[in-house]
């Protein structure tokens, strides 16, 4: 080939026309956003302060005009602030930039390392004091939430709130309300021992006083542990029992 003229002139052209196109390629792309850059990025749904200010600061180094600017890489960007769970990003004609963010509604810590949405979903922001506490094996995520509204609505009633909820390596439920009360629910029919709790309950105060502690793992009754330096052990029937074996 190389003692070919006609083959070396027609390599020679096609180098040519290939740096000719890249080079018009260039010129197009830089005359397409010095014409139409982006005169106004709007961002919507930063509600969080953190997220204000991280959506500032990204937004001032967005690069590319309304032709060429990557919007995947803008949407990757926005969507990876601790945050936010969700971002849209569109163009409108002439020259804006809308960026549309959904935020984590925080509910709860998890495992006091990272917080749990409303979704089931956790994000990277350690936990503020206030917030209800689980803990829970890693992947429980989902479960534990929707118990965690269960359980809210169960105990509503009763003037309390769910403060703490635990899941031991062997999958038994533990939960505290407001006021102190410790509830025992061990690892099956978990929403209707609490319901028999809350129905029953304010009977067991009004005869003994508050619990501290109350075991719900039991067929038709349950075990409770008075308040007070020294706590006292009493079980109370919530009907006619043949048997008080305690059940998982």
């Amino acid at each position: 080939m190389w003692d070919n003229p006609d083959a070396l002139n027609r390599i020679s052209r096609l180098i040519l026309a290939a740096t000719l196109l890249f080079a018009l390629w260039i010129v197009a792309r830089s005359a397409l956003e010095s014409s139409f850059p982006f005169r106004q990025v709007t961002v919507i749904g930063a509600n969080h302060v953190d997220t204000q200010t991280a959506a500032r600061q990204l937004s001032r180094k967005l690069a590319g005009g309304f032709f060429s600017m990557d919007l995947h890489a803008v949407h990757d960007q926005f969507e990876r602030l601790p945050w936010v769970r969700e971002a849209q990003v569109r163009r409108l004609w002439p020259g804006r930039l809308v960026i549309e963010l959904g935020e984590h509604t925080p509910a709860a810590a998890w495992n006091d390392r990272a917080t749990l949405d409303t979704h089931g979903e956790i994000f990277p922001v350690m936990p503020w004091t206030g917030l209800p506490r689980l803990y829970a094996p890693e992947g429980m995520e989902r479960e534990v939430t929707r118990r965690y509204g269960e359980f809210t609505a169960l105990v509503k009633p009763m003037g309390v709130h769910v403060e703490q909820i635990v899941v031991s390596a062997r999958l038994s439920w533990r939960v505290r309300l407001s006021g102190g009360i410790n509830v025992e629910l061990g690892r099956e029919r978990l929403s209707e021992r609490l319901a028999r709790f809350a129905r029953f309950y304010p009977q067991a105060v009004a005869a003994v006083g508050p619990l501290h502690r109350v075991d719900m793992r039991y067929p038709n009754g349950f075990a409770g542990e008075p308040g007070g330096q020294r706590p006292a052990h009493l079980k109370v029937e919530t009907k006619q029992a043949t048997k008080k074996t305690k059940q998982a």
